[in-house]
């Protein structure tokens, strides 16, 4: 995509024809949504004082207030989160999928959102430690390369727990792990397994009291 310097030396009646129509505010304000470089050319051709557009800075919480309630209503296959502090600080549990490595382990994160949000992508960090190539020692995770803003947390702890299935070993956050992955490929799959086995255990220190999901999930007995 060309940069936005040379978007902005366009006539604004050929960015219209460019996209079919006339865009008032309110086709702006979705296109914006799109991705982040959608958002640089906008606000460069049309000026940063779209009333639309504002709003989204300002508020975050109205948006994040919305994905946490929905979250809730139809949570990601094998996930749930809560709030530990505020709206923008979420910990969230993961159960390893069937039929993966990580199988029947219990993975904890953190998620932190910033007050660009969703324009910038959420913090998602693993608490638990994982052997996977596109996991960082540290827990970390790069989103940058799936975020946009139209997408949501669950869009993304989607894309985040597909990963445990379908590693993508092409672009990793740790490379030696990824080498392994590629070139001794049941030492891999042993580590991965003995890593869930050790840390990914149902009784992990956490903010949060998960325990009714681990029961609901038949990871702890029902207690007494």
């Amino acid at each position: 995509m060309a940069p936005c310097s040379s978007w902005s030396n366009l006539p604004r009646e050929l960015i219209d024809r460019i996209f079919r129509r006339p865009m008032d505010s309110k086709d702006l304000a979705r296109c914006t949504l799109v991705c982040t470089n959608w958002r640089n050319i906008i606000v460069d051709i049309w000026g940063k004082k779209l009333s639309l557009l504002r709003p989204a800075f300002k508020n975050p919480s109205r948006r994040i207030l919305r994905e946490y309630e929905k979250f809730q209503m139809d949570p990601p296959k094998g996930c749930k989160a809560r709030l530990v502090e505020s709206l923008f600080h979420w910990g969230a549990i993961m159960i390893g999928p069937q039929n993966s490595l990580y199988a029947g382990g219990v993975f904890l994160l953190n998620i932190h959102f910033s007050k660009k949000y969703p324009f910038e992508p959420p913090e998602i960090t693993f608490q638990t430690k994982v052997y996977h190539p596109n996991i960082g020692q540290d827990g970390c995770l790069c989103l940058e390369r799936s975020w946009c803003a139209a997408m949501s947390i669950s869009n993304i702890i989607r894309v985040i727990y597909a990963l445990f299935s379908n590693p993508d070993h092409e672009d990793p956050l740790d490379f030696e792990i990824a080498h392994i992955y590629r070139t001794q490929r049941i030492r891999y799959e042993q580590k991965a397994r003995a890593w869930t086995k050790k840390y990914a255990t149902a009784r992990q220190n956490s903010a949060i009291d998960w325990s009714q999901f681990l029961m609901d999930h038949k990871i702890l007995e029902p207690q007494e």
